[in-house]
């Protein structure tokens, strides 16, 4: 019982650690280019909820959240500024010696403040607010790094236009939107690196050299390297298995390769004639495992590579064919988890290479409020050369996100049907 809990316990941390780091570098990826664009980032947070632990720096608060999966980052200008304040709506404001308003937020938050109702807002150019109050109807203007009270404890402030994403150019918006996307990928090729540092990859020098098989007969040895096989060049064991499948065997006869093999720095040309095993040409040789991260990053990264043709493969299917029984939610992917936790560290931490390379490209897919349906809001402004209307587009991602969340309910439903 007490190792059923304990390794309950091992999966519950995995699940958690794997979606956090994720989807936390997915969000440090918008973060970083942000900032390195001159964008103000209010707020970057490991987790939602209640605040564990905070600091300030750089102009950002950075915090640890009760709850651990994910995390988000707050970028000024991503969505009108002046969208905290609808026309009509009351408003505590406080202004300083200057008559500038340097607080904003609502009645409760702001207590002892003047208390209006908007009547205009531009948050974006002009930084300024026209409020109606007891004394008539004013214009303020409003101080850069005003503060807006989003809670009593809580506040973001509001920066000039050159600090927005809004005021950015179309490639600097872009680049700040595929950053997450980017940055899952690159977590995915690390990863799969890792493993393949502590697996080993297989190279293309011989490791084995089987008894009384072609390659003996041929005088292969080991250590020697596979260089060419009828003129191809051969950059990796599966180059050499290709090879030898696509050309060893021909009008029902096995047919001789031309290998050319480097022993001790000097080529090789010998001739081998593969023998048929169960409709295979085999030659009888295995590769030399190599845990050299010289061997292993390019391996990982080319996995990497492959994988993102198959996963773009899928989507093809899933859409054309509307395969969605082939889909898994956060419930799914914890059941997968949990189960390869049973085979040990190195494949949970494969299953996490898998889940952010999924996140980055699912997070691409043109559909409102991905950020894939931002870039084609950008794109859209590109050919018609001007951008869309805030307000329009923010409602068009408000409805994409509400559809989106409504398919992850019915797919988690469908993955906790199937658990049980």
């Amino acid at each position: 019982m007490v190792a059923h809990l304990e390794f309950y316990l091992e999966a519950a941390v995995a699940i958690v650690l794997v979606f956090a780091v994720c989807i936390t570098l997915h969000e440090f990826g918008h973060f970083y280019v942000a900032k390195k664009c001159g964008v103000a980032v209010p707020v970057f947070a490991i987790g939602f909820g209640p605040k564990l632990c905070r600091f300030k720096r750089g102009g950002t608060e950075y915090s640890v959240r009760l709850f651990p999966l994910g995390g988000f980052v707050q970028m000024a200008g991503e969505a009108p500024q002046e969208a905290w304040f609808p026309v009509g709506q009351p408003v505590a404001f406080r202004v300083n010696e200057f008559g500038e308003i340097v607080a904003l937020g609502d009645v409760k938050d702001l207590p002892d403040a003047e208390v209006g109702t908007v009547r205009k807002a531009d948050l974006t150019d002009a930084l300024e607010m026209t409020i109606q109050t007891a004394q008539g109807v004013r214009t303020y203007p409003v101080r850069p790094y005003a503060r807006v009270m989003l809670n009593a404890r809580s506040s973001v402030p509001i920066v000039e236009k050159h600090e927005q994403v809004v005021g950015k150019p179309l490639w600097q918006r872009a680049a700040i939107i595929l950053a997450g996307p980017v940055m899952n990928l690159l977590l995915a090729g690390f990863l799969f690196s890792a493993v393949n540092t502590y697996t080993g990859v297989p190279t293309t020098t011989i490791g084995t050299v089987e008894s009384h098989m072609p390659a003996q007969a041929a005088g292969l040895r080991v250590g020697d390297r596979i260089a060419q096989v009828d003129n191809q060049p051969i950059h990796s064991w599966g180059d050499l298995v290709n090879v030898v499948g696509r050309n060893g065997y021909r009008n029902g006869q096995p047919q001789p390769l031309h290998v050319v093999a480097v022993r001790n720095g000097v080529a090789q040309d010998v001739t081998v004639t593969p023998k048929m095993v169960d409709g295979t040409p085999i030659i009888g040789i295995d590769a030399q495992v190599s845990h050299n991260p010289v061997h292993t990053v390019p391996a990982g990264f080319s996995a990497l590579g492959r994988d993102i043709a198959l996963t773009i493969h899928g989507y093809v299917g899933l859409f054309v064919h509307h395969q969605f029984q082939t889909l898994s939610g956060p419930v799914g992917i914890a059941h997968v988890i949990t189960q390869q936790l049973r085979f040990g560290f190195w494949n949970v931490v494969a299953v996490a290479g898998a889940l952010s390379l999924g996140l980055g490209l699912f997070n691409l897919l043109p559909i409102p409020a991905l950020d894939g349906g931002r870039l084609l809001f950008m794109v859209i402004e590109l050919i018609r050369g001007r951008r869309v209307d805030p307000e329009k587009e923010g409602f068009v991602h408000f409805v994409g996100f509400a559809l989106v969340m409504l398919f992850a309910v019915v797919i988690t439903y469908r993955d906790v049907k199937h658990l049980f």
